[in-house]
């Protein structure tokens, strides 16, 4: 396997950014965005906003692992009081996609660092990409002097969970989501948390 590289996200990355995103969220994105947009579908519409949004929701926020110049994983994270819609997505949004989303977007652990997307090519899977990546986005929350991180996983992903278990995340809270046409996970959500100030990390 070529060498990996992780690094700072940058502009040209946004478009493997957008489409890993899509992959992370389970079909979230695909049904909040989908028909919305002419020219545009929720992925080209993801890299765009990637690319133009303010902070932290740009790719200011991410760290990819890079295998040749493509981005081939990505860690995508930041303070969870940012977790949500912005204004304007939520003005541009239909009300029965918002509503069936509602608890999933105020779910969150106040003071933590949250990870919004967390995602790894398939193909180079099992191959510890993830555990790098995860390893700098806790770096980067402890630099930004956060105890705490957090992220969201569909309860029905084994091999996430079975992931993030293995790093010390724990079950804070089940968020209700229902199964819809493009999310068909069952059993909600799980937003997990792990603890920083653990002297001791069992990574494998």
């Amino acid at each position: 396997m070529t060498d990996i590289t992780y690094r700072k996200a940058r502009y040209e990355d946004c478009g493997e950014i957008a489409k890993l995103m899509d992959l992370a969220s389970g079909g979230i994105i695909d049904f909040l965005y989908q028909d919305l947009f002419e020219d545009l579908d929720p992925a080209e519409f993801v890299e765009k906003n990637l690319q133009s949004a303010d902070d932290p929701y740009n790719y200011n926020s991410a760290i990819v692992a890079d295998q040749d110049g493509i981005v081939v994983g990505v860690s995508y994270s930041y303070p969870s009081s940012y977790h949500g819609l912005s204004e304007s997505s939520r003005s541009t949004l239909p009300v029965d996609r918002l509503a069936c989303l509602n608890d999933f977007f105020n779910a969150r652990i106040e003071n933590s660092w949250f990870i919004d997307s967390f995602a790894v090519n398939t193909s180079l899977q099992g191959m510890g990409l993830g555990k790098k990546l995860l390893d700098m986005t806790i770096e980067k929350a402890r630099k930004e002097n956060f105890s705490t991180l957090t992220l969201m996983v569909f309860a029905d992903n084994e091999k996430a969970l079975r992931f993030y278990l293995k790093n010390n995340f724990e079950v804070a809270q089940k968020v209700r989501l229902d199964r819809q046409e493009l999310m068909p996970h069952d059993g909600g959500c799980l937003l997990m948390k792990k603890d920083l100030q653990l002297k001791q990390e069992n990574y494998q």
